[in-house]
């Protein structure tokens, strides 16, 4: 709010000191005579022709005389009160002369009259000679004619310069010399309107350049309607520019008819005030009806419509007092904007100070209008003040609506993601189920042996031999094997191992080989050690068998327990791995041979089942990356591979690195051997909510969630298909975190 009212008040200043900042006094006509003796032009360039000018009603005369009478200009905008119409004729109509003497300035200069708001047809002569002309004072069919001219005084010796102007009016309700033309050096006066083309060219500019930039923000933007209301107002306002003022249009086209430049020049008043008042309340709906701003654009669209279909004369009657009607809509926009400041809304300071300071210098010009004065007009700056501080604040405000709606596709991503995860998890619950299910049943079987075998060992104690000293190494020896034993025999593998040790016991002549060849083979050993032959061939080793076999078959039972408890926790860390999801989480380093074997031990129930599986890992890097959304990445592709081998067939996966336009990637490849993709559908495999499976079994988000993860990750998913041949290859930047912070 302090931003506000220092710079409005930096403004208040600036317009008080641009309004008297003028000290030099300005000649003015004293009964029709400009004294211009005493003054020197290099203090004023130029100044307004305003005072007691000569003017003779209904008649042109190059000479005034006993019908002339003296009218001040422009305390007398027009000679409706002095110049009496014929019966016939319509109020303003009708003709006259205006006469004027000048006494030149003793500095000899070329001067010249500038007539920039000349609104009727009209003569100009110097001492009886004509020097320009304004349309047609005889030709009552002739064009309209708005053109500002210049008209240069001739060099003459004549002293005082006596010029005349004939004015005949046939279009406006208010006749005669409205707007008190301007005199000055020529050169002075022709720089000073290039000056003001090329200002106006620029602030059009401008316009033009701020309006299809918010056209573009609408339809890239979801059609925002405050920019394309700007955009409106833009290219309306830009007409405005060029057909009011200086009417640049003439510069830009000689031969555009006057008529249409004057219609536009009304049209886009009316309809840019409408669409200033349509583009604060885009943004301020909250506080007023849309009925107000209906009535009140309504009020408008009447005079808008009159000012291209109705007569020049309709349309600058009733001009004024649309311009009454102005104010209150001006009312009503202050109103929103206060509003708007008061409840400091985003972008408040940009928005309340351009409309404010627009509503100003529209309000300044507008009773300058009424006044039937032009100087001095501040509109453009308005507009181009207005324009900038609200091209500041439509970008920040779309800024924050863009940053929104990303926020809002990320949030909608995530819960796509969580959402394809629980359906992943139904199709893959049987092979869990199944996953969890070997293990716990290991644990159970072998917690009931452990049990019998302890509850039998303790009921037969009482019936073993001591055993002797020099035994006790031979069973710290068996402990010591059983509990490093990892790998298990299958039945024909013990079979084959048992028999062969036997008939090796039976060479050396030890007795009950059954027995030892069978402690042998579970302690996994394929022939006995030589410091055992003796004591295994002796009588005192029966104790010792018996104690040895009822350890090892105890210690044994609990490295089973051991490792199916650790296959049952693998599995529910890979399942808990999986199903994790923190949309705020930030990027990991991670190993992707990890995060893909957490997903194949997830699948290890699909895997089983008749497919085969290889995996290819060179020892790559590790890479940044989000693991939660990889997984799901993972888990889309593998479980799409082994639906389409249909539970038989081969997938092969390959992690590896390589190099794209000379960047660094990582890459993951999962191909599998099922019948290919069609042709016709590969290249909407991607779409979301595309899908071959039947209704129910699929969502149709996998591969489109997949890819927009992958994307997030600025890499590239690509798939190749052809019979027995499916391979989706994801490739993923090393992307360092201060370059991903640039990018991002």
């Amino acid at each position: 709010m302090k931003f506000i009212s220092k710079t409005l008040l930096f403004f208040c200043f600036f317009f008080i000191g641009f309004c008297t900042s003028d000290t030099t006094p300005i000649p003015k006509l004293e009964k029709g005579i400009l004294n211009l003796r005493n003054f020197s032009f290099s203090q004023e360039q130029k100044f307004s022709l305003e005072g007691e000018w000569k003017f003779t009603p209904r008649e042109f005369t190059l000479t005034p005389n006993e019908k002339s009478i003296l009218v001040s200009i422009p305390e007398l905008p027009h000679w409706n009160s002095y110049n009496q119409v014929h019966n016939q004729e319509k109020v303003g109509y009708g003709m006259g002369s205006y006469h004027l003497s000048i006494l030149p300035p003793k500095e000899r200069a070329t001067l010249a009259i500038d007539f920039t708001d000349f609104f009727s047809d009209a003569e100009v002569y110097q001492n009886q000679s004509k020097i320009g002309t304004f349309g047609s004072i005889k030709n009552p069919n002739a064009n309209f004619d708005i053109k500002p001219q210049l008209i240069r005084i001739l060099p003459s010796d004549q002293n005082p310069i006596e010029l005349t102007v004939f004015v005949r009016n046939r279009f406006y309700p208010l006749g005669g010399i409205r707007i008190p033309p301007t005199i000055g050096v020529y050169e002075s006066l022709k720089t000073s309107r290039e000056k003001d083309i090329l200002t106006n060219a620029i602030v059009v500019g401008g316009f033009i350049f701020l309006g299809f930039y918010q056209l573009g923000m609408h339809y890239t933007r979801k059609k925002i309607k405050g920019s394309f209301y700007f955009f409106l107002f833009c290219f309306v306002m830009s007409l405005q520019i060029l057909a009011a003022g200086p009417r640049i249009l003439f510069v830009f086209f000689e031969s555009v008819p006057s008529e249409l430049v004057f219609r536009i020049d009304y049209f886009t008043q009316y309809i840019g005030v409408i669409l200033g008042l349509n583009y604060i309340h885009s943004l301020t709906k909250k506080y007023i009806s849309k009925k107000i701003i209906y009535i009140s654009s309504g009020l408008l669209i009447i005079p808008a419509c009159l000012s291209v279909f109705g007569s020049i004369y309709l349309i600058t009657s009733i001009h004024h007092y649309v311009l009454s009607i102005i104010i209150p809509i001006l009312i009503v926009a202050l109103y929103l904007i206060v509003s708007y400041i008061r409840d400091k809304r985003a972008g408040y300071i940009y928005l309340g100070l351009s409309v404010i300071l627009m509503i100003g210098f529209t309000s300044h010009d507008i009773i300058l209008s009424l006044l039937h004065k032009t100087q001095p007009l501040l509109l453009n700056y308005g507009l181009l003040l207005f324009v900038f501080f609200q091209s500041i604040f439509l970008s920040k405000h779309i800024s924050g609506e863009i940053v929104s709606a990303e926020l809002k596709f990320k949030d909608a991503l995530h819960q796509l993601v969580q959402s394809e995860k629980l359906s992943s998890l139904g199709v893959m619950v049987a092979s869990v189920a199944h996953e969890i299910n070997s293990p716990l049943s290991a644990v159970i079987m072998t917690s009931d042996s452990i049990r019998d075998d302890i509850s039998t060992f303790f009921k037969e104690l009482p019936y073993y031999e001591p055993i002797p000293k020099d035994c006790y190494p031979i069973l710290i020896s068996l402990v010591e094997y059983s509990l490093s034993q990892v790998e298990l025999l299958s039945g024909k593998e013990y079979r084959e191992q048992k028999q062969k040790i036997s008939q090796n016991l039976e060479t050396l002549g030890i007795n009950d080989t059954t027995r030892v060849s069978e402690l042998l083979v579970c302690l996994g050993l394929k022939e006995i050690p030589k410091e055992w032959i003796s004591v295994f061939s002796e009588k005192r080793s029966d104790s010792l068998l018996v104690l040895a076999e009822k350890v090892v078959r105890i210690l044994q039972g609990t490295n089973t327990i051991q490792t199916a408890a650790n296959r049952a926790i693998k599995i529910a860390q890979a399942l808990k791995n999986f199903t994790h999801f923190d949309p705020k989480a930030e990027k990991q380093s991670i190993h992707l041979s990890d995060s893909i074997q957490n997903i194949i031990a997830i699948l290890g129930g699909y895997i089983k089942q008749g497919i085969q599986i290889s995996t290819i890992s060179e020892t790559i890097p590790p890479i940044d990356c989000y693991p939660d959304e990889l997984n799901q990445v993972w888990s889309n592709l593998l479980q799409n591979a082994i639906q389409s081998t249909n539970g038989k067939g081969e997938i092969k996966i390959e992690i590896g690195q390589t190099s794209l336009q000379n960047e660094p990637f990582a890459f993951v490849s999962i191909q599998d051997s099922g019948p290919g993709i069609p042709e016709d559908i590969i290249g909407k495999i991607f779409d979301p909510f595309f899908t071959t499976k039947p209704v129910g079994q699929g969502t149709g988000l996998g591969l489109y969630i997949s890819k927009q993860v992958i994307e997030k990750h600025r890499g590239i998913i690509e798939v190749h298909s052809k019979p027995k041949e499916t391979k989706f290859i994801v490739y993923l930047p090393y992307v360092s975190k201060d370059n991903d912070m640039k990018l991002s």
